[in-house]
C-alpha cells in the first residue's frame, strides 16, 4: 500500500483542532511537561508566540475537553532565511521573522507537538487547518527529536533539507498536494485577508459592509449608524476572496480602546473572517501600546468575544440602543515586547499606520539634502 503524505493523512470526527484561547495555554504547557520537559522552559516563548499569532497554538479538543496540541511558527521571508541559514533559534524565535493572523507565510516550521496514543490521528485535523489558501503553498519544516519522529517524518513525505543546517527536514507542498474530499468540494476554502484603511476608497468599503448590514437588514436609523466617529477611528477590513466581507474600527482613549461597529455581509457569515479581523484589530492596538479594550456585544454574542478574553464588566445596566440589548465586555491583556514607544525611534513612529514594521515613504526622503527655511520665513520664526 503507498504511504500517506503529511498532506493526505485522514481527518478524524473524534477531535476538533482549532486556535488555542489565552487562557488554555498553562494547560497545554501542563499537558505536555511529563513528555517534553522542555515546554516549561520555553513556555514564555510559546505565550510570546500566542500574542503575535494566536493561529500558531493549535489546540485539540476531544470528548475529555483539551487533550492536546500542536505550536507551529509562521515564517516570513525574513524567518525562513534565517532558519536556512542556521541562524533561526527555535527556543527563542524573534517576533520579527514570524506572521500576524492575518498574513500569508512564506513557510512554516514545526515548533512543538504533543500529541500522545490515538491523539496522534488529530494531525490529520491539523493538516486541514493547513491546506487552506493561506497556507496551502507553505513548505512545512521539522527537526526531529527522536527516532521514532525521525521515522515518522520520513514516512509522510520529510526529506532532509538540501542546503539547510544539519537535521533540518522539510515537507514540500505543491497545489496538488491537498487531494479534494466530497466534503472540501461543497464548502471550498476561502482566502481571507485584513488590511487596515488607510484612504476615501477604504472608507467607502466600511461604510458599503456596515450600509448593508445595519441599515439594510436592522433597519437601523442612518443617523444613528453614521455618528461622526468615523475619521476619528482606525478602520479594519476583511475581504474574503478579495471581496469586501467585513469590517470593524477601533476608537481610542485615555487608557483604553473602544471596538465596535462589526459588520460582516450575511453571505461571508459561514467564513472566520470575523475572528480574523477581531484578532487583528486587537493585535494593532496592543502595538499601539493599548492594554485594555472595552467594547459591547449585542446580547446572544458575548461568547464570540470571550474568544478574545473579553468578559462582561461588573457592573449591571440595562444598555439598549438601535433597538438591541448589549453587554459592556472588557479584556486586558500583558503588554507586548514589540509595542510602539517613543524608544521605537522616529522613523518608526512616522510610518503609515499598522506597517511600522518596514520602512515608510519618509525614510526614503532622508536621501535628500536638508533644506533651510526661508531667510523671510527663518526670520519670523525667530521674532516669534
Amino acid at each position: 500500500m503507498r504511504c500517506r503524505t503529511l498532506d493526505e493523512l485522514p481527518w478524524s470526527r473524534r477531535y476538533s483542532v482549532g486556535p488555542a484561547l489565552t487562557s488554555e495555554i498553562g494547560r497545554l504547557v501542563a499537558l505536555a511537561v511529563p513528555e517534553i520537559p522542555a515546554m516549561r522552559i520555553i513556555e514564555p516563548a510559546i505565550r510570546r508566540v500566542h500574542e503575535r499569532n494566536p493561529d500558531s497554538i493549535l489546540a485539540v479538543r476531544g470528548r475529555k475537553g483539551l487533550e492536546g496540541g500542536v505550536a507551529l511558527l509562521h515564517l516570513n521571508r525574513q524567518g525562513l532565511a534565517a532558519l536556512l541559514d542556521g541562524t533561526f533559534a527555535p527556543a527563542e524565535p524573534r517576533l520579527e521573522h514570524l506572521t500576524l493572523a492575518h498574513e500569508t507565510p512564506a513557510a512554516i516550521y514545526g515548533w512543538a507537538l504533543y500529541l500522545p496514543g490515538l491523539l496522534v490521528a488529530a494531525l490529520g485535523n491539523v493538516m486541514r487547518l493547513l491546506q487552506s489558501p493561506r497556507y496551502a503553498a507553505a513548505d512545512i519544516y521539522a527537526r526531529p527529536a527522536t527516532f521514532k519522529a525521525e521515522g515518522f517524518q520520513a514516512h509522510v513525505g520529510f526529506a532532509p533539507c538540501p542546503g539547510g543546517p544539519e537535521g533540518l527536514n522539510v515537507y514540500r507542498r505543491s497545489s496538488a498536494a491537498a487531494p479534494q474530499r466530497p466534503e472540501q468540494e461543497k464548502t471550498p476554502r476561502r482566502n481571507i485577508e485584513i488590511k487596515i484603511g488607510h484612504g476615501a476608497e477604504d472608507l467607502l468599503m466600511v461604510y458599503s459592509i456596515r450600509s448593508a448590514v445595519y441599515l439594510a437588514e436592522q433597519a437601523c436609523p442612518y443617523a444613528e449608524e453614521f455618528d461622526g466617529n468615523d475619521w476619528v477611528s482606525t478602520h479594519f477590513i476583511g475581504f474574503v476572496d478579495g471581496e469586501p466581507a467585513c469590517s470593524l474600527r477601533a476608537r481610542y482613549f485615555g487608557d483604553f480602546v473602544k471596538l465596535e461597529r462589526l459588520a460582516v455581509r450575511k453571505e461571508f457569515r459561514t467564513t472566520r473572517v470575523a475572528f480574523d479581523v477581531v484578532r487583528a484589530a486587537v493585535r494593532h492596538v496592543r502595538r499601539k501600546g493599548f492594554r485594555r479594550i472595552y467594547g459591547h456585544a449585542r446580547e446572544g454574542l458575548e461568547k464570540f468575544w470571550a474568544h478574545f478574553g473579553a468578559k462582561p464588566l461588573e457592573r449591571q445596566i440595562d444598555l439598549i440602543f438601535s433597538d438591541f440589548r448589549y453587554t459592556e465586555m472588557y479584556a486586558e491583556y500583558p503588554p507586548l515586547n514589540d509595542a510602539i514607544t517613543i524608544e521605537s525611534g522616529p522613523y518608526v513612529i512616522i510610518r503609515p499606520e499598522g506597517e511600522w514594521d518596514q520602512p515608510g515613504p519618509l525614510e526614503a526622503s532622508r536621501e535628500r539634502p536638508a533644506r533651510r527655511p526661508e531667510p523671510e520665513v527663518e526670520r519670523r520664526i525667530r521674532a516669534a
